[in-house]
């Protein structure tokens, strides 16, 4: 683009200009029409970046705001997602299914599976699913962050398994004291009980349950952290124990709850 700043040339027509403005009439010429489609040109060239600036400078903060917020989502099963969290559910569940391949051909144990993974692995005879039931395949989820679980929860009502989600242990136990029966019972080790952080309210949740005789399976699905510590406690007070896998989650929950019976058909 061409330098828009003015030549002394078009400085003494523009003073021209300027005195035909002041009443000289004769001195609209040719030459002054010129100068003043210079003079326009320069203020057109000029107020774009101008306006361009302003814009920018009001729409940061807005801009700036939606990127912290992490504003831009997708919805999975009914549930608000963004973007970046459903980025990394999805790199969660790769990583998950490379080790789980790998132990397959190796014939090693996962690394990221709890002490006792290998027991919650389908097994022949007993551990085969549930017959089929067309008045249950319901399953409560317990989780204060429910949207971290979008992709698992889809995949589940894509089996036709209904999931009713709760988000804190009194809750949960209301649900379950004024409904039917559950196949089976997720729950997240560490989430907010009224307005504090409880590191073990899963385990909670699962000793409260047995105690009011609600004997639904049930298993914490948690980070690698708190299933690895708790996996062992989960299983004393009852549970199936805990894990931060995907796929022995599904797997799990494939082995307790009936199967589909239109798909016995």
């Amino acid at each position: 683009m061409a330098d828009p700043g003015l030549s002394e040339q078009q400085i003494a027509q523009l003073k021209a200009m300027l005195a035909a403005a002041a009443g000289k009439a004769d001195a609209v010429t040719p030459e002054w029409i010129a100068s003043a489609n210079t003079v326009a040109d320069f203020i057109a060239k000029a107020a774009w970046p101008i306006i361009a600036a302003v814009l920018l400078w009001f729409l940061y903060p807005a801009l700036a705001a939606i990127i912290r917020s992490r504003s831009f989502s997708i919805k999975v099963a009914g549930m608000e997602v963004s973007v970046q969290d459903a980025t990394e559910q999805l790199r969660t569940q790769i990583d998950d299914l490379q080790r789980q391949v790998i132990a397959l051909r190796t014939g090693a144990p996962a690394a990221t599976t709890t002490a006792a993974a290998s027991s919650r692995r389908p097994k022949p005879g007993p551990d085969a699913p549930p017959p089929a039931s067309s008045a249950r395949r319901r399953i409560l989820w317990v989780d204060d962050n429910m949207s971290n679980n979008a992709f698992q929860i889809a995949q589940l009502n894509d089996a036709g398994i209904t999931v009713v989600k709760s988000s804190s242990t009194a809750d949960a136990m209301a649900i379950l004291k004024g409904s039917a029966p559950f196949d089976a019972v997720i729950s997240d080790m560490g989430r907010r009980e009224q307005g504090a952080w409880q590191g073990e309210a899963g385990l909670g949740l699962l000793r409260e349950m047995r105690s009011n005789g609600d004997n639904e399976p049930f298993i914490v699905y948690s980070s690698r952290a708190y299933a690895t510590r708790h996996d062992g406690e989960v299983r004393k007070a009852g549970g199936d124990g805990a894990t931060s896998s995907p796929v022995e989650l599904l797997e799990w929950v494939r082995r307790k709850v009936p199967a589909d019976p239109a798909a016995a058909k």
